[in-house]
């Protein structure tokens, strides 16, 4: 009881802090908050499950901080997501063949270092521009995975019976991530409408919503393996009750480059 209550207490706290940052903050203090928040702490703690010493990981976070910086001003921001996205796509390749007890990743630990920056900077840049555009559509964003990962709990929870990833999360089910599809369908159904979305915009505003949803199961997986991996259960302990920073953002990791990419390639007028 004690630990459900940590974790409300902090969900709350957690909750009202993102909702003051997007909605209040103006865009270059969100973007330093970001920064702070995903490159400073998410790269400290992704340091730790690859294995860092602190002094390491004290200067992984300087790179990281100094790469993202200069990509943002020298204009390769959007080269950088797309990058994202295509490193995505790979992950989704690296989870289909992961086998618990592998030694793929162990023999070559640059790989999950790589990753790091092919995730942690894509994601920063893109929450950057999207909360410029509209700070609404990153709390829809937020909002869209969280109701993706409740579907999926409560439905897996209900009806799961087909493993979905037996090696890297034994209690996802294929019936869950069904279930949490449906929730994502219903919750982008409200807000295509909120939006004013209509005709092949609504439609193209679902088909993409429904695909970042997809993926952030694929955020949540590729962090599960990257913590069995390491041996560990959480990322980190920043956060009572929830874990790590990462343990609270693997899915919107994966969904934020794919999300901003589509609506910035989109050819019916939601391009920000």
């Amino acid at each position: 009881m004690d630990m459900l209550k940590q974790r409300v207490i902090t969900g709350i706290i957690m909750a009202l802090v993102v909702f003051a940052a997007v909605l209040l903050l103006p865009a270059t203090y969100f973007s330093i908050a970001a920064l702070v928040v995903i490159m400073s702490v998410g790269g400290w703690e992704w340091g730790r499950l690859i294995g860092l010493d602190e002094t390491s990981r004290g200067w992984a976070v300087v790179a990281l901080l100094v790469l993202a910086t200069l990509i943002h001003v020298t204009g390769l921001a959007w080269y950088a997501i797309a990058v994202g996205v295509v490193w995505w796509v790979t992950i989704l390749g690296l989870l289909t063949i992961y086998r618990q007890g592998s030694t793929f990743y162990s023999s070559r630990p640059w790989l999950l270092s790589l990753s790091a920056v092919l995730i942690l900077i894509p994601a920063w840049l893109a929450i950057s521009r999207l909360q410029s555009h509209d700070p609404r559509m990153v709390l829809y964003l937020v909002f869209l995975v969280a109701a993706m990962d409740t579907g999926a709990y409560f439905v897996g929870k209900a009806i799961g019976k087909t493993k979905l990833a037996v090696h890297l999360s034994p209690g996802k089910t294929l019936e869950g991530v069904k279930g949490g599809l449906a929730a994502a369908l219903l919750f982008a159904v409200l807000g295509a409408s909120f939006f004013g979305f209509r005709g092949t915009a609504w439609v193209y505003f679902l088909l993409l919503s429904l695909l970042v949803a997809a993926l952030s199961v694929a955020g949540d997986l590729f962090e599960s393996l990257v913590k069995r991996e390491a041996g560990m259960k959480d990322s980190g302990s920043i956060l009572p009750g929830h874990g790590g920073v990462l343990d609270r953002i693997d899915g919107l990791l994966a969904a934020l480059p794919v999300f901003v990419l589509g609506l910035s390639v989109s050819i019916v007028e939601l391009g920000i």
